[in-house]
């Protein structure tokens, strides 16, 4: 499958993000995906491969972090950086799936702007960073300040996925990981370091579309209440599923995943 790559410039960072754009349909779907020590744009083909039952009746937007972020950013900084985008590609009532950090700023975007977004489809996120996943992410962020390449491959993958998982595909995994640069690194640190404060408890309230959050009994970063926090804070239109079985990656481990995103966007 072709997979058309666009740059889109933000104006309040001086930053540019990537944006992949892929499938057939009318409707807007929009992925914000969680931290990755690289660019998502080369797996721009695995993803829509993984979202295949979408592309008939989506045209669905992978929009990658930006690419030089502040060392001061946060969050909010990533959601303004995904609506300045989307306001420049023209999307509006978008279906939104937040994978990770990107459900924090979808959480973000949202609650900024209805107008964007028609449903919110929160996997494997959080509503309030806890002292848990501080620690883990805190960590990451060392490791890559430090280039321990090696090291944070390891301790990324060995935290989002499930034992059995990692040990079935690690050469894949840990082949996917390598070949950071020193700019990647140091842009992970920032990314991951922006995620430390956020807090969506007062924001979630005031988001007026439907909301599904996702999460996994096994998770090691966020836990398996943080999926029903997200619910139970956001009240209105909003409810919460896990698996209990699956850890923080259960978006790429879980067959039925993208028929779960599928059968709520088409509520």
């Amino acid at each position: 499958m072709e997979v058309q790559i666009a740059t889109q410039p933000l104006s309040t960072s001086a930053a540019k993000v990537e944006c992949a754009r892929f499938g057939r349909g009318k409707k807007p779907l929009v992925i914000l995906p969680g931290l990755s020590i690289k660019s998502l744009m080369p797996l721009a083909g695995a993803v829509a491969e993984r979202y295949k039952k979408f592309l008939d009746d989506y045209e669905i937007f992978l929009m990658e972090r930006p690419l030089a972020p502040p060392s001061d950013c946060d969050a909010n900084f990533l959601a303004r950086a995904a609506i300045e985008a989307l306001d420049a590609l023209g999307v509006k009532g978008a279906c939104l799936l937040g994978i990770s950090a990107g459900g924090m700023a979808a959480q973000e975007v949202a609650a900024a702007r209805p107008d964007l977004v028609s449903k919110l489809f929160l996997g494997s996120t959080c509503a309030k960073m806890t002292d848990t996943a501080a620690a883990v992410i805190e960590g990451w962020a060392r490791l890559a300040e430090k280039e321990k390449l090696s090291e944070l491959n390891q301790a990324f993958a060995q935290a989002v996925y499930t034992p059995s998982f990692y040990e079935r595909y690690k050469d894949a995994i840990m082949a996917s990981l390598d070949g950071a640069t020193s700019a990647d690194l140091k842009r992970f640190a920032t990314l991951a370091r922006a995620l430390l404060g956020f807090d969506a408890s007062d924001i979630l309230p005031k988001i007026k579309c439907p909301i599904l959050a996702v999460g996994a009994g096994l998770d090691k970063i966020f836990g398996g209440d943080a999926a029903p926090q997200i619910a139970r804070l956001a009240r209105n239109s909003s409810r919460s599923f896990v698996y209990q079985n699956y850890g923080h990656a259960v978006y790429d481990e879980a067959d039925d995943y993208p028929d779960r995103i599928l059968a709520f966007f088409a509520e």
